[in-house]
Parts: C-alpha cells; sequence; structure tokens
C-alpha cells in the first residue's frame, strides 16, 4: 500500500516539475537578468519582451532598445525597425559588441524567427517568401 502511494506522490512530483520546466521555457528571460549575467547567456537564444524605446539605423548596422521594467538592452536586427512605443517580443542570440571603450550587451535577432510584435498583425515583407523576386 506504501509502494502504490509512494508512486503516486512520486509521479505527481514528476509531472509538476515538468510543467515548471514548460512554463519557465515559455517566459520571457528578464533583461535585468541578460545584464547582470552576460555569461550564463552567451551563445543560447533567448526570448525578451518589452517596449522599444529607441531605434537606430547606422551605416553597417541597425539596432533599436527595448525595455521590460527591468532594464533596457539593444537588438540588433536585418528587419525593418520597429516604432517607438511598440510592444514586442524577440528571439536572438546574446553577444557582446565593443564600439572604441564603449561595451554594449546586445542580442542578435534571429531571422529564422517570424516577426513577433505583439497584436500588431503586421507581417515583415523581407523574410515572407511569398514576396520574393528573382533577382
Amino acid at each position: 500500500m506504501k509502494t502504490k502511494h509512494f508512486r503516486s506522490l512520486l509521479i505527481i512530483l514528476l509531472l509538476f516539475n515538468l510543467g515548471c520546466g514548460v512554463a519557465y521555457s515559455l517566459t520571457p528571460t528578464k533583461i535585468k537578468d541578460v545584464l547582470d549575467h552576460p555569461r550564463d547567456f552567451e551563445g543560447k537564444d533567448i526570448t525578451l519582451s518589452g517596449t522599444v524605446t529607441n531605434s537606430v539605423s547606422l551605416l553597417l548596422i541597425k539596432y533599436y532598445e527595448i525595455q521590460d521594467g527591468t532594464g533596457s538592452i539593444k537588438i540588433v536586427t536585418d528587419k525593418l525597425l520597429p516604432s517607438r512605443g511598440e510592444k514586442l517580443a524577440v528571439t536572438g542570440r546574446m553577444m557582446v559588441v565593443e564600439l572604441g571603450t564603449e561595451r554594449w550587451v546586445v542580442i542578435r535577432e534571429n531571422q529564422n524567427y517570424p516577426d513577433q510584435n505583439i497584436g500588431s498583425g503586421r507581417q515583415d515583407y523581407l523574410t515572407d517568401n511569398n514576396n520574393r523576386t528573382g533577382y
């Protein structure tokens, strides 16, 4: 009888642990965690969500900044830059960029993920296969 209860308890604990792991993986990473412990995220794909606070397009690089209430981080992208105030989720790989004496922890946005603008319904023209032209 005791072994039956023990097995039931063990199964419940395993299912609970699995459920917590799935819920954690679906939850966006906090920007503060990335900035405070960049080595933990180096070379890993992570998802962040927040509000766009700035967009910059220079000659060779385009990036925007998002803020989630815990911090702010730059997102380097090849896609169309989002507007200020836009709420979005972005998946990418963490990297460090050094410009002179400045050092930035940034996320390089993955191109193989669809546009993840929250509630915009907007499609990305450049990554949509139906909009490709044969040059």
